[in-house]
């Protein structure tokens, strides 16, 4: 339990002296408010990458719209998505270049599936799912293998219908290692699926679950191989209204959950607001690198740790611009890392933006 509160108190290292830092790869401007969410990459000359774009006017609040963009090797464009749909890309993933889901989210509940087949998108959710089924999640896992999470739990499509399913919670965030191995999180618990079932799994004394004067909310979830899953998320001190908030992390090897130490500077004066972890990728080189917000206002940053322990730190900009991250991805066949976001322009401004790092 001490290593577990003292989480987030060791100020983070800088990258080393000569290493690659994150360059953009595409920057576009829908005239609005705009932010990258997601990125698909199937391979190098192959990217997809969604998000959301809405009027400066309103403030960046209220109307969104989906927005898609595509790398093909050459040249970025921009793809239209069916319909007039409200919202933003919550989640998407592809598993293979005809079979490319995206899911929608809005702050009304209006949720959409929607499939690209290679030559077109199509809204791909209605009417099985009805029409405000507030998607959380999803995930591809085959051509008829495809799951949607919302508040009434998950469906599962199997190539020609979705089929409602019951889950042992609602998942938020997922991260997969087969059609046999994936993982999903919940703001309070974490559970996998076998392919046949799902059920919830106890972090035990790595991220003790919130009882008493603590509560407990996950954030983030990778899962690499069978032996190497990750969980990122907070623990907060409730009681006298301390309000006093810790990042804590877990690694699952196969068979036991330990705590992770990670490197975070304390927050700045009295300030009880949390870092942030969130999605998290492997670095091609046995390491992982995941998103960490930091309190306030701050510009995202993204902690490195190798396959033996050592963290550091960046801190992607464009132009000496802060920018808030989303997403990070890594390159099938490459030790390339791309991250998705937004440029601030202003408080009321955002460019959406891609990043690399090579």
């Amino acid at each position: 339990m001490r290593m577990l509160l003292a989480v987030g108190l060791i100020a983070a290292p800088s990258p080393p002296a000569g290493q690659p830092g994150w360059e953009p790869v595409r920057m576009h401007s829908y005239g609005g408010c705009d932010s990258m969410t997601d990125i698909v990459p199937l391979s190098r000359t192959n990217v997809w990458v969604f998000g959301r774009t809405e009027p400066v006017d309103d403030e960046c609040a209220g109307t969104a719209h989906p927005v898609a963009q595509h790398w093909d090797g050459r040249a970025w464009r921009t793809v239209g998505l069916p319909g007039r749909i409200y919202g933003e890309v919550g989640s998407a993933g592809a598993s293979s270049p005809d079979n490319l889901w995206a899911f929608t989210a809005s702050d009304t509940g209006e949720s959409h599936a929607l499939r690209f087949d290679g030559r077109r998108w199509m809204d791909a959710g209605r009417p099985a799912m009805g029409s405000r089924p507030n998607l959380s999640n999803g995930m591809v896992l085959g051509r008829h293998h495809v799951w949607a999470f919302g508040d009434s739990g998950g469906w599962f499509w199997n190539g020609r219908t979705w089929r409602h399913s019951r889950l042992p919670l609602t998942p938020v965030k997922t991260s997969v290692v087969s059609q046999k191995d994936v993982w999903a999180i919940s703001c309070c618990a974490v559970a996998h699926f076998d392919g046949q079932v799902w059920r919830k799994v106890p972090l035990g004394a790595a991220i003790p679950a919130g009882t008493g004067d603590w509560s407990t909310s996950l954030t983030g979830v990778l899962a690499i191989a069978k032996d190497d899953v990750w969980v990122f998320g907070n623990r907060s001190e409730t009681n006298a209204g301390n309000g006093r908030d810790q990042v804590v992390a877990a690694h699952y090897d196969g068979h036991t959950w330990s705590p992770v130490e990670v490197p975070l500077p304390a927050p700045a004066g009295t300030s009880a607001d949390p870092w942030r972890l969130g999605d998290a990728v492997p670095d091609g080189r046995g390491g992982i690198r995941v998103i960490a917000n930091p309190p306030g206002n701050a510009a995202s940053r993204v902690l490195s740790r190798t396959a033996a322990g050592q963290w550091s730190t960046s801190i992607p900009q464009v132009a000496g611009k802060a920018v808030d991250l989303w997403d990070l991805a890594l390159i099938p066949g490459t030790r390339e890392v791309w991250a998705a976001g937004g440029v601030r322009q202003s408080e009321r401004d955002s460019t959406s933006v891609v990043l690399a790092l090579r």
